[in-house]
């Protein structure tokens, strides 16, 4: 398995940012449910990166 690079992680966090946030200004309940699953992995990529600074 290959490595990624911290820009390439930042790039991946920052997609899935923006599709987390077209999936909840859509209106069904499903949309809302992806966007936080997508938020939520965001959230732990970003903690790892975090975690992988220091």
């Amino acid at each position: 398995m290959a490595d990624l690079c911290k820009t390439d992680l930042q790039k991946v966090i920052s997609y899935l940012d923006e599709a987390a946030k077209i999936y909840d200004a859509l209106p069904m309940q499903k949309c809302k449910c992806r966007a936080y699953m997508i938020t939520q992995l965001t959230n732990k990529l970003k903690s790892k990166l975090n975690h992988d600074k220091k």
